[in-house]
């Protein structure tokens, strides 16, 4: 029985504000996968290095034109590869790769007319800016003036004019990130790859970069795909989010479905902080089933496709803003003690220990901390059974 967590509280405290900036975003998305057709089609992917370890295994994914698709998970998870064949730059061991329906997995990079951004921008450190948004043009044999309109405008759509005649080293590390977003627009592609490209920034400049990228994929319909293992970053800039792990997808949802209703212990535990309690199933349902842990309490979960039958070992998972502290009305009550007691602005984090010596954690809104809480305090932990899932332990 134990706490598992995925960050630090700041980024916790981060992926709850991008419900927040989502709502923004929400206003004016046009894309809806109801009527978007399948742009890009991975069918039966497998990559291996050496035909028995496979990083990438039986990919079968449909990304709808129009569509802001992150590819989120853990070093080693398969999603930067498979990132980098849709490029061109890895080529898969066996299935097809189709973009508009037409296979060019065996195409050179050069010949997919895709748009790629990489994490160190790879501006040509000996080339003006203007000559590194031209480059693309060039090779595409475009004539000169063709190349200075497309270049001019490529610069005023990342507001960038001013520079046109500096060189890279010239530049602040935002303004290197948006002349490379600009270089992978300058051909007008409607496909744009990503790859960990906001790493290097600083926080505040990062989420600047996180609404223009937005801004850019809303105004010229790009279908974009978008690598990253940073999970507040993925809830708030995309239309779904593909978790990986193991060279396989574990799950594929909108950001607000993927957080609320992980299929699984891994997304669970990856996507978020979450208090896992481990059990046996006791009864399964169709939508609800009793998990009873060690101590005998008898938890009341969601059923998911990932809650294991009846009489086998289950993970019971809660998200610490879903966990309220002395409210008897809640359907969960579990004895706990308080450890620590931490002030983090519009929140406090509960620490917490279970009567059992489990941890646990709680989110509670700054106005709703009442003055007798204190480190030492013995409390009862509660949540609704609608916010609890039972999992499977090897998930």
């Amino acid at each position: 029985m134990g706490l598992e967590k995925a960050g630090t509280d700041a980024a916790i405290q981060m992926m709850h504000h991008h419900l927040i900036i989502c709502r923004k975003f929400t206003r004016y998305k046009r894309f809806s996968m109801t009527h978007a057709p399948v742009y890009v089609r991975f069918k039966g992917i497998q990559k291996s290095y050496d035909d028995e370890h496979f990083v990438v295994r039986d990919l079968n994914l449909d990304i709808y034109k129009g569509e802001f698709l992150t590819l989120l998970g853990p070093s080693g998870s398969g999603k930067t590869t498979s990132l980098m064949m849709l490029a061109g730059f890895e080529q898969p061991s066996s299935g097809e790769i189709l973009v508009n329906n037409k296979p060019i997995h065996t195409l050179p990079p050069h010949q997919r007319n895709i748009g790629m951004v990489f994490q160190n921008y790879a501006l040509f450190p000996h080339m003006t800016v203007a000559q590194n948004l031209a480059f693309p043009l060039s090779v595409r044999r475009l004539s000169h003036s063709d190349v200075k309109e497309k270049v001019a405008r490529a610069l005023d759509m990342v507001r960038l004019a001013h520079v046109a005649e500096r060189y890279p080293a010239q530049l602040s590390g935002g303004q290197q990130q948006r002349i490379a977003l600009a270089r992978a627009l300058v051909f007008e592609p409607k496909l744009v790859l990503m790859d960990e490209p906001l790493g290097a920034l600083d926080k505040q400049l990062r989420e600047q970069m996180q609404l223009e990228i937005r801004r850019l994929h809303r105004d010229l319909g790009l279908t974009v795909v978008f690598v990253t293992h940073d999970q507040s970053e993925a809830l708030t800039m995309s239309d779904r989010v593909a978790v990986f792990n193991d060279g396989v997808i574990q799950q594929i949802d909108a950001p607000q479905a993927l957080y609320e209703r992980p299929s699984n212990a891994f997304v669970a535990q990856f996507v978020g902080e979450n208090n896992v309690l481990k059990g046996v199933v006791e009864r399964r349902e169709t939508d609800w089933s009793d998990v009873r842990l060690p101590s005998g309490s008898l938890l009341s979960t969601r059923t998911t496709p990932a809650t294991p039958k009846l009489g086998e070992q289950a993970l019971v998972s809660v998200r610490p803003e879903r966990v309220e502290i002395n409210t008897s009305a809640l359907d969960a009550q579990l004895p706990a003690r308080i450890v620590q007691l931490i002030y983090l602005g519009d929140h406090v984090r509960a620490q917490l220990a279970l009567d059992d010596g489990g941890e646990f954690a709680a989110r509670i809104p700054a106005s709703q901390m009442r003055s007798e809480w204190a480190a030492g305090t013995n409390v009862t932990v509660s949540w609704r059974h609608q916010d609890a899932s039972a999992l499977d332990c090897n998930s």
